[in-house]
């Protein structure tokens, strides 16, 4: 499984240079590795400054967050998208953060990766300081388990965030974790995520309804939802389409932004429709200029 991972992100990271050359790269940017955002293991982070963000009154920047099943990956699976809005004039980050293992299986919840993602919007609202780049306002994008994370701080703990969040963007991103999404894994990922044990029968029969919902992301789809941006495979066998259908439904009886990039010939590494692929990254970029400023 693990070397099965490495492969789909080293296929994410090609397709993303990939397409580079459709959006001109002109900024020199600088690599700040490992920065500690907290005393555990895994919360480290990686900042890519360019040199234009100093010339600049004030900054956004985009964190990136691994997928990886909530049980592997590493923050060099973003490095690419982290150098490609880098080398845009853009601050990007991304971050280790704490994985579900059975070794920690008693403690582990979902809320353990929101912790540390407001940690790490903090460690960079004190590097802003330190450097003098005025970093005012964040976006947070993940892939996958990732995006799942990403999706459900910037829904659920937006008031509390250390920058403020201007917008998300997500690839392949679970957002119903519910049976007719998920069918028997259902109780396995909202187990992991809950700490609590889920089976499918109490999945079956709506015992495990107000769980589920807690760890979903379209749960929390309101007028009040920040701008999102999302990307799904057409024929992802990892995270069907369904997760695509649940969330533009809930998007469409708000007021909220919300811009959706169906690939339909792709499975989870979103490789066979260069054309979608093209209109996304602009949309991102648009993204980034209409709520970043810049």
């Amino acid at each position: 499984m693990t070397k099965l991972l490495s492969v789909v992100m080293a296929l994410i990271a090609y397709v993303s240079g990939f397409f580079s050359f459709l959006f001109p790269m002109t900024e020199d940017y600088n690599l700040h590795s490992d920065v500690r955002y907290g005393n555990e293991p895994r919360e480290i982070m990686d900042i890519y400054v360019p040199d234009i963000a100093y010339k600049r009154p004030e900054n956004g920047c985009i964190l990136f967050i691994h997928g990886g099943s909530w049980s592997n990956g590493d923050k060099r699976e973003m490095a690419s998208r982290c150098i490609e809005m880098a080398e845009r004039g853009y601050i990007t980050a991304t971050m280790n953060y704490t994985l579900f293992s059975k070794d920690n299986a008693d403690g582990f919840t979902v809320d353990t990766m929101l912790d540390e993602i407001g940690m790490a919007l903090k460690k960079l609202k004190s590097f802003s300081a330190q450097k003098k780049l005025n970093i005012t306002k964040a976006a947070l994008s993940g892939f996958s388990s990732g995006g799942h994370i990403s999706l459900l701080y910037s829904y659920t703990r937006v008031k509390e965030s250390p920058i403020r969040l201007v917008f998300t963007a997500n690839m392949v991103s679970p957002s119903d974790l519910s049976y007719n999404v998920w069918g028997e894994l259902s109780p396995v990922i909202v187990s992991g995520l809950t700490g609590k044990n889920v089976t499918l029968n109490m999945v079956k029969s709506g015992k495990a309804d107000k769980l589920i919902a807690s760890v979903s992301p379209v749960t929390y789809v309101s007028s009040s939802c920040i701008p999102s941006l999302f990307a799904y495979g057409g024929k992802d066998p990892v995270v069907s389409v369904k997760n695509y259908h649940s969330m533009k439904n809930a998007f469409a009886k708000t007021t909220a932004r919300a811009d959706f990039f169906l690939y339909p010939n792709s499975i989870h590494t979103l490789l066979n429709d260069p054309d979608v692929h093209q209109k996304y990254f602009a949309k991102l970029l648009e993204y980034c200029k209409t709520y970043f400023g810049h």
